[in-house]
């Protein structure tokens, strides 16, 4: 963009953006008039991606009229476009129009409306749900801009609603649901408290996730799990369907029946140790040592056989099981392990070498018939539902209105109130410095930040629910204090940071605080955030816990570095031609497929390969060498071969759009690509199905399989290596040496990885290609 342009693009930042907030009823949003002027899927936005376990854990959301994220709109004269929001606003559409019903695997308050669509609603339900109330946050230009300008403006927008905040992750979901729960606080004492064991833990069920953010958090939802497993037949369990929903059902059925649960805590323990006995005598096979699906199946089996009150001599049995677990090391693969047959088939197969040792038939806990009928107990009544939105009645109908501070003055509660950044609930301290760079560029250009919401206890203690990441970016980089869960103040992790990153005020990245101008300092302090306070005093139903789940469990939230990004930020000429490319060929060359539409989200997986092929292609001829772009590294039982940076790929991609020269080349190899993936065709005789690739890149014959980018990556190398001009190729040769490269990456004939196995796969991988290394 040239110097005019990004003046001029600053400038409607900063002096003409109108933004107006408002709160209205679903019944008004939906109106006809709406539908017919709101653009809720502008060429920008990503496609429709939510299953519907998020669509129905959104609706119920609605219908309890607990907060969701407001929805952002941008307005044109008389059409609106959505910039954040599509997913929630379609899915509103969606089950008005009777196009959504609701699964019980999505509904956490209220199971009883599963299998609803919205006439099936009675009619108070469906009164609630159009009247309850959604908040919209609208930006309009209000100086005469050019088109490209306008564009550039929300997708910008767009992008900073997108990337600004890190979601949930599933751990952190259970972390906050779990939080006042007795059993779960032992598992995590007793981690923390004996070293030794919780580094046994880690070695034995997560032997590759050293560097994991919160292995601690995971490691106890896994006991919690393990915990409950040996109540969830097998074969229901393999099925996937309300297995989150059921094994929550099963552990607070579980705890809720225990008399001593310390007691309880010390059995589950002594059968933890068990396993890690035998991990620790079988950890001299590098095989068996690392294979944590083998040891969780394993605690299941030893759980059962202690509550059969049936005596296990591992002692006596050592090389029995280790001669065992080696000759069927491959149902214990780590390659599709969550698939249906996978997970029968290595709890049958523990099942069965736990039989021969103890002669205990296992077979009622692989499979029961009447499991279901017992899951129908436990789960809720109508009534039940309708007691859970009577209590949130006040919230739902009279929501909280917004109380507009300046930054200067929440900064001041912070540090002299009881108010609380991070209560018990709340993740660890997770702001990147890049984000929270984002976050003091949208200060000083004056964009809107959503409202932190606050739960007042009715001893006036302040908590955040949400907002934590926007409140800690701002008092990291004022280099102030903060109260952390235990009441404490402290100084955040990147405390008087140095902006880094800034896309739209670039000349500031590199400065901290104290050098920014008095000016900008002031927009910074006199900057308004709207505060929401529930407070307990008036809303004796509110669990703040649900609340901080719905606002911060953002399904399917978009990664930065993928297609779903890039649609939004690059070049439309580009990423038009990108999709031209996958389209032609999307009926059997893909990563994923999308023809099940209503079971499959469309996460642009297809778009996103057709743009790293074509940036292979283009890096290979810029740097005669794969070695930048692509990866190999060894792992335990095979090779991967993945990008190296993804970032730098945004990064080139992003600066096309200013780059003629350069934003023409690509789009050459975007059509290279188009070209190689008609000779890739040719090797199956013109005409492949998606079977036939299917079956080409099988190669261990596994008996569930999914494409992985892996292994196209493998064969456009050997592709790129090729002159299709020249007359004499042998098609054959070539599909042999893809296969040849492809079992030697998979390790197609279980041999063990080592460091001999891995330089053989470069040299052989080398000598393929026509790469010679200096």
């Amino acid at each position: 963009m040239s110097t005019i342009k990004e003046e001029q693009f600053v400038d409607v930042f900063k002096n003409s953006l109108k933004i107006t907030a408002r709160t209205i009823s679903v019944k008004t949003l939906l109106s006809d008039r709406n539908l017919r002027r709101i653009n809720y899927k502008p060429y920008y936005q990503r496609n429709y991606v939510w299953d519907n376990v998020k669509q129905t854990f959104f609706i119920e959301s609605v219908i309890l009229g607990t907060e969701i994220p407001p929805l952002i709109l941008y307005k044109s004269n008389t059409t609106i476009e959505v910039i954040d929001g599509r997913q929630r606003f379609e899915t509103l559409k969606k089950f008005k129009e009777n196009n959504i019903s609701l699964t019980s695997k999505g509904l956490l308050a209220l199971p009883a409306l599963g299998k609803k669509t919205f006439n099936k609603l009675n009619d108070e339900l469906k009164e609630i749900f159009w009247n309850s109330n959604i908040r919209i946050f609208e930006f309009e230009v209000i100086t005469d801009v050019s088109s490209d300008i306008e564009d550039k403006i929300k997708k910008e927008i767009f992008r900073r609603y997108n990337t600004g905040i890190t979601p949930l992750t599933t751990i952190e979901v259970d972390s906050a649901k779990y939080d006042t729960d007795m059993l779960s606080e032992i598992f995590e004492n007793d981690l923390k408290d004996d070293e030794n064991y919780y580094a046994r833990i880690k070695n034995c069920f997560f032997p590759n996730d050293s560097k994991s953010n919160d292995l601690l958090g995971k490691t106890v939802d896994f006991m919690r799990r393990a915990y409950t497993l040996t109540r969830f037949p097998i074969s229901r369990y393999a099925t996937g369907s309300g297995r989150d929903e059921i094994i929550g059902l099963l552990y607070e059925t579980t705890v809720n029946e225990i008399e001593d649960i310390e007691l309880e805590n010390r059995r589950f323990k002594q059968q933890i140790s068990i396993v890690l006995g035998l991990h620790s005598k079988l950890s001299h096979n590098i095989i068996l040592s690392k294979n944590r699906l083998l040891y969780e199946s394993m605690l299941w089996a030893v759980r059962i056989l202690d509550e059969e009150s049936i005596n296990l001599q591992i002692d006596d049995s050592t090389t029995l099981i280790a001669d065992h677990y080696l000759k069927n090391i491959h149902k214990y693969s780590d390659d599709n392990s969550f698939f249906y047959k996978n997970i029968i088939e290595r709890f049958e197969d523990t099942a069965c070498l736990f039989k021969e040792l103890t002669g205990f038939n296992f077979e009622i806990y692989l499979r029961k018939s009447d499991f279901m009928n017992e899951i129908k107990t436990l789960k809720q009544t109508d009534s039940d539902a309708k007691d859970v939105i009577n209590q949130l009645e006040g919230l739902r109908i009279n929501k909280p209105s917004p109380v507009s501070k300046p930054i200067e003055e929440i900064l001041s509660d912070v540090t002299t109130n009881k108010y609380l950044i991070r209560p018990s609930y709340q993740r660890q301290e997770r702001v990147s410095i890049n984000k929270a760079s984002s976050i003091i560029e949208s200060l000083l250009l004056g964009i809107y930040l959503p409202p932190i919401f606050v739960f007042k206890r009715k001893n006036n203690t302040k908590e955040v629910v949400d907002g934590q990441q926007r409140l800690l970016s701002v008092i990291a980089f004022l280099g102030k204090e903060y109260r952390n869960e235990e009441d404490r103040l402290c100084y955040s992790k990147i405390n008087s940071f140095k902006l880094k990153g800034l896309k739209v005020l670039s000349g500031l990245n590199g400065l901290n605080y104290s050098s920014l101008s008095d000016s900008d300092k002031d927009k910074i302090l006199d900057f308004v955030i709207d505060e929401i306070i529930i407070e307990e005093n008036l809303n004796e139903g509110f669990d703040p816990t649900d609340l901080f789940i719905r606002l911060n469990q953002k399904p399917y939230p978009i990664q930065q570095n993928s297609f779903e990004m890039w649609n939004s930020t690059v070049d439309k000429d580009v990423i038009q031609e990108i999709k031209v490319v996958t389209n032609k060929h999307i009926s059997w060359f893909y990563s994923k497929d999308n023809e099940d539409s209503n079971n499959r989200t469309d996460r642009m997986e297809n778009e996103e390969l057709i743009t790293l092929l074509s940036y292979i292609s283009y890096s290979i001829n810029k740097d005669s060498s794969y070695d930048k772009v692509l990866g190999l590294f060894k792992r335990i039982d095979r090779i991967t071969c993945r990008v190296k940076n993804k970032t730098a790929i945004s990064e080139y991609l992003i600066k096309l759009e200013d780059n003629q020269l350069e934003k023409e080349q690509f789009i050459k190899y975007v059509k290279h690509t188009d070209c190689l993936i008609l000779e890739f065709k040719k090797l199956f005789g013109d005409n492949p199905t998606k079977d036939e690739i299917n079956d080409f890149f099988n190669v261990k014959t596994a008996k569930t399989f999914r494409r992985s980018y892996q292994d196209f990556y493998i064969t456009w190398l050997i592709f790129n290596s090729i002159n299709f001009e020249n007359n004499n190729i042998d098609k054959n040769v070539i599909k042999a040496n893809i296969h040849k490269m492809l079992c030697l990456l998979r390790n197609a004939e279980n041999k063990i990885v080592d460091e001999e196995y891995f330089v053989n796969f470069i040299e052989e991988l080398d000598k393929t290609i026509g790469y010679n290394r200096i």
